[in-house]
């Protein structure tokens, strides 16, 4: 136990190898996130995962191409907004005999375009159908928090969610082209649309016949409440209009149900340009939270590690907050990524930050850009007790010291000179204490672009002043990376071993037999790095 004497300002430090060794975390089990003295910092946990780095500060290069690849042969679901994480780890998902499904709408990196309905876990004979139209609901309108917009926010939200409810009941199966061909009747087709008004005033359900009557009612009666209402509609889900989006969304080469598949081991990748992620997050927020819901049905199956780059672009993303309080008991992993603590104040507000890092089993910084984020790591890292030698202080007792010796020659009381000189001889040796943080904001801000600070939860460990490093340079993942899509050369890349680092060729061929029924590989080609084939 510390001694509150002896560190009188506070005890705060750094945990040392030997902690981390101890803790497990040098082990090569769980995710990585680091380094220490060049050896590999590894997390086991099921718990959230939370990291806020600033732009361009490497979480790809020198954190998620790593993690990624050591945990290929799990189950993950990555929100990738580049590409990058796909493109240059898929290698890894066939050493793992793993599947990696990439729903690609816009065809980024060369990687595979695979269709994907998000809204197949709805099914009207399911005892979770109407809740689980609730939640698909609230990803695709969530509020605002403006008070003068709650209630057409939450009035579009339970429109949406019947009209959902409808077409489940009308053709046994609903999808967004679907859904927004529905909401364009509205306006742009009155025929149609009173179709669907028939279907849903006939209804077996009170919600979409309740909810039937209040728009006929509303259109006829108060247009301008009408307008304001499919406004908030038109606001959230005009963006489906693209057709390159509905090719993507309209049919199923696969399900996330598949990442719950206890004996094939499935990932998905979610491959947006970045450019896309704020106009598409009705979309992704609606992934997240149905992939959320097959796993918290599956209980037995493996644990899947939810990874979501840019999480600070989805907007409020009330799914997400909730992954973090119950994710765990649901078997679910989540690692979420922020660019600045600002971003989950401004979407999920202040409270909710505390909600972020205390549901966290990890804390991770680096590459802070902003004095708030800095500010709260700081006192994060807390207050040390400094202990140095105040010279000036010690020179003045020197000379009293000198000064009580002198006194005696001139005839002075040795008694009282002996006892003078004894107590300015301590005071020529004391050091000074005083409190100090472990690390002041100015400190976080310049810190070396090598080092991250890490905070870890039930290891009994105290803050961690880590390394990280670029996945090209690991000599322990040679050949496990192919090339970076936005760094060329395409067609080779660096290997790094003991004696340096050499070049060496991309193998692009067709895909042997047995990897051909990999998803990953449906175009019949595959690429791996020269003298690192898969077998």
């Amino acid at each position: 136990m510390m001694s509150n004497e002896e560190y009188r300002f506070g005890s705060a430090s750094w945990s040392d190898e030997s902690e981390l060794r101890r803790a497990g975390l040098l082990s090569a089990r769980g995710l990585q996130i680091g380094y220490s003295a060049n050896k590999s910092i590894c997390l086991e946990t099921d718990a959230p995962i939370i990291t806020v780095a600033g732009a361009g500060s490497g979480k790809m290069r020198d954190l998620l191409a790593l993690a990624v690849a050591r945990n290929a042969g799990n189950r993950n679901f990555i929100l990738d907004p580049r590409g990058e994480i796909a493109a240059v780890t898929m290698v890894n998902f066939a050493l793992n005999r793993s599947y990696l499904y990439c729903w690609n709408p816009t065809g980024m990196r060369g990687l595979p375009q695979h269709r994907m309905n998000p809204l197949d876990i709805l099914r009207l004979n399911d005892p979770h159908f109407h809740a689980d139209c609730k939640f698909i609901a609230e990803s695709l309108i969530p509020t605002s928090g403006a008070s003068n917009g709650r209630y057409f926010e939450l009035r579009a939200r339970e429109w949406i969610e019947n009209i959902i409810k409808m077409l489940v009941e009308r053709d046994g199966k609903v999808s967004f082209p679907a859904l927004y061909r529905v909401i364009n009747w509205i306006e742009a087709d009155s025929n149609a649309w009173a179709d669907c008004l028939e279907a849903m005033l006939g209804s077996s359900m009170d919600s979409v016949r309740r909810t039937a009557g209040e728009m006929l009612a509303k259109q006829q009666e108060s247009e301008k409440e009408f307008g304001s209402i499919l406004g908030e509609i038109y606001a959230h889900l005009n963006f489906l209009d693209d057709p390159m989006l509905q090719a993507a969304l309209d049919g199923a080469d696969a399900s996330l149900a598949d990442t719950c598949n206890s004996g094939q081991p499935t990932s998905w990748a979610i491959n947006v340009p970045i450019e896309y992620v704020g106009l598409w997050s009705p979309i992704l927020r609606t992934m997240f939270t149905v992939q959320m819901l097959y796993k918290s049905r599956a209980p037995s199956a493996p644990r899947v590690t939810m990874i979501i780059d840019e999480a600070g672009q989805l907007g409020n993303f009330e799914a997400l907050l909730r992954a973090f309080t119950f994710g765990r008991g649901a078997g679910v992993q989540v690692w979420a990524l922020f660019q600045d603590v600002g971003q989950i104040v401004r979407n999920f507000g202040a409270p909710a930050l505390q909600g972020f890092m205390g549901s966290s089993a990890l804390r991770q910084f680096f590459g802070v850009r902003d004095y708030q984020t800095a500010q709260m790591v700081s006192s994060m890292l807390g207050t040390e007790t400094l202990e140095y030698d105040d010279s000036l202080r010690q020179a003045d007792s020197k000379r009293q010291k000198m000064n009580a010796a002198m006194s005696i020659m001139n005839g002075g009381d040795p008694f009282s000179a002996y006892a003078d000189m004894k107590y300015h001889a301590y005071g020529e040796e004391h050091r000074t204490k005083q409190a100090r943080a472990l690390m002041m904001p100015e400190e976080i801000l310049s810190m070396p672009e090598d080092r991250q600070i890490l905070f870890i939860s039930g290891k009994s460990l105290k803050p961690i002043f880590a390394e990280k490093h670029p996945y090209y340079e690991r000599s322990d993942f040679a050949g496990r990376f192919l090339p970076n899509p936005f760094h060329p050369p395409h067609d080779s890349v660096l290997t790094p071993s003991r004696w340096g680092r050499r070049c060496a060729r991309v193998i692009v061929e067709r895909v042997p037999q047995q990897f051909s029924h990999y998803p990953q590989y449906s175009d019949g080609m595959w690429s791996y790095v020269e003298g690192f084939r898969p077998s």
